[in-house]
Order: structure tokens, then sequence, then C-alpha cells
């Protein structure tokens, strides 16, 4: 008898070119061998050049979608990804702590799109700080970081970094030669580094990195082995050309 499959979660938007959103997700965990099932959050309106409009999902479709497959499975390892608002977030981090306690979440905000799309709204910081000590893992660029006022609030000493959720703060929107990736978990710091990759126009990198760890946790590694797999995984994806040769799951 064949063995189950591993199963995970995306909780975000649909991009028709399948460079970003769900169809990213499920295709990054396909790569690693584990089955992706999604729910929409949106569905925008993109391609690989331009970003028209997020067509934002209503509360009780997300709800319903989330019911249907919940109804069949337990998912043990989700990810979010696109949401409209705090509000929106908090709702379904709330449904999935219901249904499954302890679920492994990993949140990738999304500030704004490649295109220049803008998503957070600046006076709803508060409410994401809370609705984010029930996620265990964020995954910021430097620009969310900022926004969602993290490093400020380690200044002052309002939490702890790697105590209430770990975060890993991405390195490639960065000036420096190398993208590094910096995690903060249990306490502690780790690197990961890889050459800068520029010029290839790909957009939806940080939907993959944060499906790659979490396809990763799902088959069993441990969250810094998983982000070193998922580093690995983006400078590969990242090298091999537009979205890939025919044939390669990326």
């Amino acid at each position: 008898m064949s063995e189950p499959f591993v199963r995970a979660l995306t909780v975000a938007g649909f991009d028709g070119s399948a460079g970003a959103g769900v169809l990213a997700d499920v295709k990054t965990m396909a790569y690693f061998g584990v089955y992706g099932e999604a729910v929409c959050t949106a569905l925008t309106e993109q391609n690989e050049d331009e970003f028209v409009a997020p067509g934002w999902v209503i509360w009780e479709r997300i709800e319903a979608q989330l019911e249907t497959l919940f109804k069949k499975h337990c998912f043990k390892f989700v990810k979010i990804g696109l949401v409209e608002k705090a509000k929106i977030l908090k709702r379904i981090v709330e449904f999935i702590r219901k249904k499954s306690p302890d679920a492994y979440i990993v949140w990738d905000p999304i500030a704004s799109a490649s295109a220049g799309f803008h998503f957070l709204r600046d006076a709803e910081q508060d409410s994401f700080m809370e609705v984010m000590r029930k996620i265990d893992l964020v995954t910021p660029n430097q620009d969310e970081f900022a926004f969602l006022g993290l490093g400020l609030s380690a200044s002052r000493g309002e939490i702890e970094l790697g105590k209430d959720f770990a975060i890993l703060l991405k390195g490639g929107h960065s000036k420096d030669r190398d993208a590094v990736d910096t995690l903060w978990a249990n306490g502690l710091q780790h690197k990961f580094s890889a050459p800068r990759l520029v010029g290839n126009g790909k957009h939806g990198t940080g939907c993959r990195l944060s499906s790659a760890i979490l396809a990763n946790l799902a088959l069993g590694h441990d969250l810094v082995s998983s982000c070193q797999m998922a580093k690995e995984y983006m400078n590969k994806y990242l090298a091999s050309g537009d979205e890939g040769r025919l044939g390669e799951v990326f």
C-alpha cells in the first residue's frame, strides 16, 4: 500500500500568470514532493509585467473554502500569503487554530506587488502585530519588516525576536553583493547566503520561498534546515531562466 500524501495548505491570492500566489505555491510544494491544496483570498488581475487590481475575496467565501477543505483534511502545515487587511488575517489564523490547534503557520506578508501596487495599510500595524503572535513564522522583506515595526519593536524591547514567533528577514531587496536572509528563532540568529541574481524579471519570489520552507517543514525537517533548503531552491529557480524549462517543476 502506498504511503499517504504529505499535504500542506496555501491561503493566498490567485495570479493567472502563475508566477506568484497559490499557483506558484502549489508548484513549489510539488517540487519538494508535497501535495498542496489552496484557498483563494484574491482573484487578482495581473500578468508577468503588470498588476491591475487585487480582486479581493470576501471573508464569507474564504471561510467557505476553508470549511470545505478542512472537512476532508486536518492540515498541519499552512502558508498564508496575500490578505486584504489585518482583520482577514486574524480570521484565517483563528479558523486554522480552531480546526488544527498545532498547525505550523507561515505568513508571507505582502506589502506591494513587484509592479508597484501597494496593499498593507499603515493604520493596521498594531493589529498585525497582535495576530502575528499566533503565527509560527513570518517572512517579510526589508520594507515589510519596517512596515510591521519588527525592528523598532525589538529595539524598544517590546518583543524578543525569535521568542514570540520566528522571523525570516529576506535579503533579496538589499543592495549587498550577496542575498542574505536572517532567521531569528528560539532566541538564536541564523544567516543564509547566496550570490545575488538580478535582472531576470521574475515576481513571486517571496511566495515561493515561504512555500519551500513550509514544504520542507511538512516533510519533517527542522526550521533552520528548511530555510537553508528553501534558499538553495530559490537560487536554483532564479538561475533557471524566465520561468524554468519545460519539464522542470518550478
